[in-house]
């Protein structure tokens, strides 16, 4: 077929692009971040969030209560969300104790925490075949291209000092091996089509799809600029290829993503020659933090010197490496811990906030994915399930070196929620196929 005429995507619903359309809405304003990243949009964001909680914890209440008092049974995925809705109260608790805050401050702080509830919806929306998995597949591409546009646009459009008084807020950082000040957005649904854009060419051979995730990879390196989720993307994509592939396949692979990479730096450098040395310098400056060495780099040596004061912290307080501290407000860590930003140094920071007891029940959540991925054998090759999957492994890797998972699991539940789904798919293929082996699900 020409490629003119090659459709984007497949209708496997009526008012298909109504219900992605509708879908995209939800996601955009009640189960992410995006809009409530910028101070200029929360304030309308929230009110309609607020107006839309009612709805959504009266329908995710009779969901669970159908579930629990009726049907006598919860999926994994329910059992992870119980869990996650849980350790906003164990952090309230702990700081309680450890601090002296109150809890009720403490939860209020924590609030945002509680959205993640609405996986459940979405979850049950495709259950019931009101949505399939294809639908919210696209919908969260179509967030993608949306935080990639949205984004690149404004890091392009309005510098970065505009914000600095937001710093403490998380929207802008400071960093002198990047140029200064830089935005530091959210990017659980970019990183989403990188998987899914990743695993398209490797197991279809899409060429289209190579080009968007370099597309995509381009924005990560030169405007962005982060480099430890990088780093942390490209890591689990090619294991994957590696364990998936035969290596001859494999070597045809990689040539083909070197040549577009090889397009990519010309047109890069002849955009900018100096975009180059400086996104090396950037690399160099990574390597030599992850071997020990001073940097130079106020951003990466500070990350050793926050280390630095949990370790100390709990030489002090060793009691408190079991439960953690909890969530403390920036004044607080200050005056106990120490200059220390929790998501900025990883499994450190989720040590600290989560102890010993956090860790192990955040960590078990991925023991899923791992045995879903042991048992699922008719779908072991498909594009969505394995993007369900990559992108578990993806988050497990970011997990060790930025602690987003140990405050807000959404990003694990994004994926989570695919690799539930194809679970019990796969479970009713295999029943289908004993009562009618001709027939395929």
């Amino acid at each position: 077929m020409n490629f003119a005429y090659k459709p984007l995507y497949t209708r496997d619903q009526p008012l298909f692009e109504l219900r992605v359309f509708g879908l995209f809405l939800f996601s955009l304003f009640f189960t992410s971040n995006i809009l409530l990243q910028f101070k200029s949009a929360s304030g309308a964001i929230g009110l309609i969030m607020v107006m839309g909680m009612p709805f959504i914890f009266i329908s995710t209440g009779i969901y669970y209560y159908f579930k629990v008092f009726k049907l006598r049974q919860l999926n994994l995925l329910d059992v992870i969300i119980f869990i996650s809705l849980l350790l906003p109260l164990y952090n309230a608790i702990v700081i309680n104790i450890v601090l002296d805050v109150k809890i009720l401050k403490s939860l209020f702080n924590l609030s945002a925490r509680f959205f993640i509830v609405m996986v459940s919806l979405v979850y049950y929306a495709i259950r019931s075949n009101k949505i399939t998995i294809k639908q919210y597949i696209y919908t969260n591409i179509l967030l993608c291209w949306f935080c990639l546009l949205l984004y690149t646009y404004v890091s392009l459009t309005i510098p970065p000092e505009t914000f600095k008084d937001s710093l403490g807020e998380g929207l802008v950082g400071y960093n002198p091996s990047k140029g200064g000040y830089i935005y530091r957005f959210s990017s659980a649904f970019l990183i989403f089509g990188m998987v899914y854009y990743f695993l398209d060419y490797v197991l279809k051979n899409n060429k289209t799809s190579l080009i968007f995730w370099m597309l995509l990879m381009s924005y990560q390196l030169f405007i962005d600029k982060g480099r430890i989720e990088l780093v942390s993307e490209i890591t689990p994509m090619f294991l994957f290829m590696f364990v998936t592939l035969k290596w001859h396949n494999i070597v045809k692979k990689l040539l083909t993503i070197a040549a577009i990479a090889g397009v990519v730096i010309i047109i890069a450098y002849y955009i900018n020659p100096k975009i180059l040395s400086f996104t090396a310098d950037m690399y160099i400056m990574f390597i030599k933090f992850f071997l020990g060495k001073k940097t130079g780099e106020g951003s990466a040596d500070m990350r050793w010197t926050e280390m630095a004061h949990v370790y100390n912290y709990f030489v002090k307080h060793p009691q408190h490496i079991f439960f953690g501290i909890g969530v403390p407000k920036r004044e607080l860590m200050l005056v106990n811990v120490g200059d220390v930003i929790l998501s900025d140094i990883g499994i450190v920071g989720g040590l600290l906030s989560q102890g010993i007891v956090g860790l192990l029940f955040i960590y078990s959540f991925f023991l899923h994915p791992f045995y879903v991925w042991r048992k699922v054998k008719y779908y072991k090759y498909d594009v969505l399930f394995n993007t369900g999957l990559l992108g578990c492994g993806v988050v497990f890797i970011q997990s060790f070196f930025s602690g987003g998972i140990f405050f807000s699991p959404f990003a694990l539940l994004l994926f989570m929620l695919i690799v539930e789904y194809f679970r019990v798919k796969e479970k009713f293929y295999w029943k289908e196929q004993a009562l009618n082996p001709s027939q395929t699900v």
